[in-house]
């Protein structure tokens, strides 16, 4: 008796703390924008629906898009993170490569065909003080964003 009494209390103990949402997971919920003064700007937009292991995380990156020659915003290109996961207190995902020449008379990426094997690797990593890093291995010049979580 004093075995099944035991073992109950330990299965409701067990199931309080996995209905405790991750704290990883719940540090990258927000809005985090980009602040590298020298790229055109984006933020990073991360929800949890706190599944059942608290880890369930969803987004989307926004990216600006500014003409080459005037610098002058062209476009704003929003993509749905895939595959987010955490990896320690690092969040990784992909989002479909958007870093494309845009020309002039040209289609937004968003208009192209859908190529399933163009996607970029996302990893963000925690810099401390609500701020984080945000780097891309295969994208060329947009390697690394500086991102600002939104207070």
């Amino acid at each position: 008796m004093k075995k099944l009494a035991l073992a109950s209390i330990m299965l409701l103990a067990s199931a309080a703390v996995s209905a405790q949402p991750n704290p990883a997971a719940q540090d990258w919920t927000g809005v985090w924008n980009i602040t590298n003064p020298d790229r055109p700007g984006g933020s990073l937009n991360i929800a949890s629906d706190a599944g059942p292991n608290g880890t369930s995380l969803s987004g989307t990156m926004v990216f600006y898009v500014n003409d080459r020659e005037t610098g002058q915003r062209i476009a704003v290109e929003p993509r749905t993170m895939v595959t987010p996961h955490l990896e320690g207190n690092t969040l990784v995902f992909q989002v479909r490569n958007t870093l494309k020449p845009h020309l002039r008379g040209s289609p937004p990426a968003s208009q192209e065909p859908f190529d399933p094997t163009d996607v970029a690797d996302m990893i963000l990593t925690p810099a401390g003080d609500g701020k984080a890093t945000l780097t891309c291995p295969k994208c060329r010049g947009y390697a690394q964003l500086d991102l600002e979580k939104q207070r």
